[in-house]
């Protein structure tokens, strides 16, 4: 089977990420915030953990609370998230 260029190809499915709550979808990322989120989905979790840590400092954290607070309150209502996990993680990042 030869590559035809003027067949049009059936739909590509974009690749889905997690549905996380607050997260804008992809059609309305630019294209660095798409590749970021792709490269972050693709890393292992130990890897993800790493970065996450080196992005989630206190002047990170303190510059965007009201997203951070915002995300965990979505999180919470859609039942990804108990009252005591939002509780906690609040805790650990300082957030009150």
């Amino acid at each position: 089977m030869k590559w035809n260029p003027f067949k049009k190809e059936e739909e590509k499915k974009e690749e889905e990420l997690p549905n996380i709550p607050g997260m804008p979808e992809m059609k309305d990322m630019n294209m660095l915030q798409r590749f970021a989120m792709k490269r972050l989905m693709s890393m292992s979790p130990a890897e993800r953990e790493k970065v996450m840590k080196k992005a989630l400092t206190p002047k990170n954290i303190e510059k965007n609370k009201e997203e951070i607070l915002k995300s965990l309150e979505a999180m919470r209502k859609a039942g990804q998230i108990s009252d005591d996990q939002y509780r906690l993680t609040k805790l650990k990042m300082g957030l009150k």
